[in-house]
This record gives structure tokens, C-alpha cells and sequence, in this order.
């Protein structure tokens, strides 16, 4: 990224939720979209934000990241970022809304083969607070939790001139995934919860 220049992502990840919170409804997957732009800063750093949605959920994300060059093709980052988000349900019988925020480390390495390029990264996730409420009753509470982490493998090729599309799967090992807190989960249990994402460089 040269300094100044910013680039701009649009991108639909689909969920799978556990069988252990969906139960009979495990076959429905979550679609989530998103808005991402980066940056270029001097001295290799990088000004990241991205704004995901979903019907229920709002989560705005922001982290500063570092980039070095290993050699001409291999490259790596390391990053920390922090987000809020909201969500809401106010249809029928509910009367729910949930706030919190996150802290995210990250860390990525990629390889750029030349018509392609491939990237693994890793981002723990921190919960700052969370905090849940159906009408006017506290309904759940947490602070300074270590929720778990997220792996991801990113193939990204070029599709016309200052276009990439590419095509990613994610594995998140978390106590609370956001997208999921309309199915009112428990914070005493991490789940497994795969993620396929595909994204357009604008």
C-alpha cells in the first residue's frame, strides 16, 4: 500500500452456526456483508475499517497494522484492531438488543505467485464488554473475556485491471461470535464455527 492510496472491498461471508445452539434449524446458514477500505500509511503501516451487517447485528471495526517484506513475494503483517457493534430485534414478541465491544491482535502471512496470491492469518478475540437486554431487564453481562481465535486461508486473483476477487474459508474456535447472539448463546463454551467469505477489491 502506498502511503495515502486506499483501497476499498466489498464482501458476503455465510455462516454455519453449532448444532448445539440452532438445534433442529442447524441447516440454516447466516449471510453477513461487508465494506472494507484500507489505507497506506509511511513506514510499511496501514489504517484498516470495515463495517459488516447482517438484519440484526451492526459490528464496526478499526485496527492499525504493520507489514514487512520477508522477500520480494512473501510478506507478513501484524495488527491490533478494536470494534464495537450493536444488534438488535424488535418483531413480533421481541424485544431484545445487545451491545459490546471487541479487541482484536491479528497476524498475517501471504505469498504472491504472481497471477495469484495466498494469505493465513490468525486474530484473537477479546470481549471489552458485552451487554444484553430484553425490554427493560439486564438479560446477560461480561467484561474482559478472552473469547478465542479465528484462522483464515484467503486465494485472491486478479479479475480485470484494479480488480481481485477472492475466496476465503474461516475456522473461529469462540465463546460468542456476534453474528450469532439472536440465538441467545451461553459464554461457558467455545464452539467451532466454520465461515466461507468471498470478496471484490473495488
Amino acid at each position: 500500500m502506498v502511503p495515502g492510496k486506499i483501497r476499498t472491498a466489498f464482501g458476503v461471508s455465510v455462516i454455519s452456526m453449532p448444532a448445539a445452539l440452532v438445534q433442529e434449524a442447524a441447516a440454516i446458514r447466516w449471510p453477513m456483508f461487508s465494506l472494507d477500505a484500507v489505507m497506506g500509511l509511511p513506514r510499511h503501516f496501514m489504517l484498516a475499517g470495515t463495517v459488516s451487517s447482517e438484519i440484526a447485528t451492526n459490528h464496526f471495526e478499526l485496527s492499525a497494522r504493520w507489514q514487512v517484506h520477508l522477500t520480494d513475494r512473501l510478506r507478513a503483517d501484524v495488527g491490533l484492531g478494536g470494534a464495537l457493534w450493536f444488534g438488535q430485534l424488535k418483531r413480533f414478541v421481541f424485544d431484545n438488543n445487545v451491545r459490546g465491544r471487541f479487541l482484536y491482535p491479528s497476524a498475517s502471512i501471504g505469498y504472491d505467485f504472481g497471477t495469484m496470491a495466498l494469505t493465513a492469518s490468525a486474530k484473537a478475540s477479546f470481549i471489552g464488554s458485552l451487554h444484553a437486554r430484553t425490554g427493560e431487564l439486564e438479560a446477560a453481562s461480561t467484561n474482559n473475556v478472552y473469547n478465542g481465535m479465528s484462522w483464515r486461508v484467503s486465494l485472491e486473483q486478479p479479475f480485470r485491471t484494479h480488480t481481485t476477487v477472492g475466496v476465503s474459508f474461516q475456522m473461529n474456535h469462540l465463546k460468542f461470535y456476534y453474528p450469532q447472539w439472536p440465538l441467545f448463546p451461553t459464554f461457558d463454551h467455545r464452539f467451532w464455527i466454520p465461515e466461507a467469505q468471498i470478496r471484490v477489491t473495488l
